[in-house]
């Protein structure tokens, strides 16, 4: 029987690569990146959003924070009826008001230029 003999080195500095990396994608280049993500859908937003008073168009917001080990970016508004014109009502005499979806069209039609943006974040953070 021949003896076999492993021997695996740099194992000490790919792990502390590796732990650099998944701190850096919960840090602050990643949340910088998920900012400005979340900046192009708040613009959008805004510009859909339907307009009386401008109340629900000036109260459109976004927010990146921490959550466990992912970053989440969320675009919303604190106005009461805000739900209602993204997804619509039902009137008092039954009628269905469609909602305008305001929201969802921001980060649909931005989608793309979204995941482009977080792909180069995450590439230049795995790169480094």
């Amino acid at each position: 029987m021949t003896d076999v003999k492993v021997e695996v080195r740099g194992l000490e500095e790919a792990q502390a690569k590796a732990e650099q990396v998944a701190a850096d994608l919960r840090g602050g280049p990643f949340l910088r990146g998920m900012r400005d993500a979340t900046l192009i859908v708040t613009r959008d937003a805004k510009v859909n959003a339907p307009v009386d008073t401008g109340r629900l168009r000036a109260s459109i917001t976004p927010e990146v924070r921490p959550h466990g080990p992912t970053v989440q970016g969320i675009v919303g508004s604190n106005v009461t009826y805000a739900p209602y014109q993204e997804l619509g009502w039902t009137t008092p005499s039954g009628a269905k008001v469609p909602g305008k979806r305001y929201l969802q069209r921001a980060l649909e039609d931005n989608a793309e230029k979204i995941f482009k943006l977080l792909g180069r974040v995450v590439s230049s953070i795995v790169r480094k």
